[in-house]
């Protein structure tokens, strides 16, 4: 990356975090690394707090995994992920079948961390991307075990009414994603797809609901306390 300045540098290794399997019991944090164009991009506040609504909903479902924002890398200029997630996002968010799609940048694979989230300039769709097919930057596999993520996250649109709440469950829907949460047709829910806006508006509460196949779904993935 170029002009690239560390807000924390409290890195996990990943790698260590991913191959060892948890005893019951033992919280496993996968570690995330925000992406920023800016030390005060609303959406670095807006992803920590979606980072702790999964890590409440987690705690409240008794299972021993949590999200942990480990590195904040503020970027000036970061063409090359930019160009990923155009890539990426241009293809819906998904690979199409009997295709290797396209290869992240080398800035990307050597970012020791589980997610990689990217606040991007683009009024991109947003995606979770798994990284787990490819390899990393020293030639290993990346994502031995649980796999990998990259999420992009689309620019703020300021002149749309109530869009801090709609980006904020944007976030969280994409979060929900690495944490193997798949799309259902249920409306007005956290994990719908596809969504609309209205629904994150219209909402009385914070945080767009879960839905009860959503919590058995997180139940079956991860180790129980």
């Amino acid at each position: 990356m170029t002009n690239a300045s560390r807000v924390t540098s409290v890195l996990l290794v990943a790698g260590s975090l991913i191959a060892a399997a948890p005893t019951a019991g033992q919280v496993v944090e996968r570690p995330v690394v925000i992406v920023a164009p800016d030390a005060d991009d609303v959406r670095v506040t807006q992803t920590r707090e979606a980072i702790a609504f999964w890590n409440r909903t987690l705690t409240d479902l008794g299972l021993d995994i949590r999200l942990r924002v480990s590195d904040v890398i503020v970027v000036s200029e970061s063409r090359l992920l930019e160009n990923f997630a155009r890539q990426v996002s241009q293809r819906g968010g998904r690979l199409p079948r009997g295709s290797a799609g396209p290869q992240p940048p080398a800035e990307l694979r050597g970012l020791e961390a589980d997610t990689v989230v990217l606040l991007s300039r683009q009024p991109l769709m947003p995606f979770a991307w798994p990284l787990a097919r490819w390899s990393t930057a020293d030639g290993s596999t990346a994502g031995s075990g649980l796999p990998r993520y990259f999420v992009a996250i689309r620019a703020v649109q300021p002149r749309r009414v109530g869009d801090d709440k709609v980006l904020r469950n944007v976030i969280a829907h994409e979060l929900g994603h690495t944490l193997g949460l798949t799309h259902h047709r249920a409306t007005a829910t956290l994990m719908c797809g596809p969504c609309s806006s209205l629904a994150a508006e219209d909402n009385p509460q914070e945080w767009l609901p879960l839905t009860d196949a959503d919590r058995a779904r997180l139940r079956a993935l991860h180790v129980a306390q």
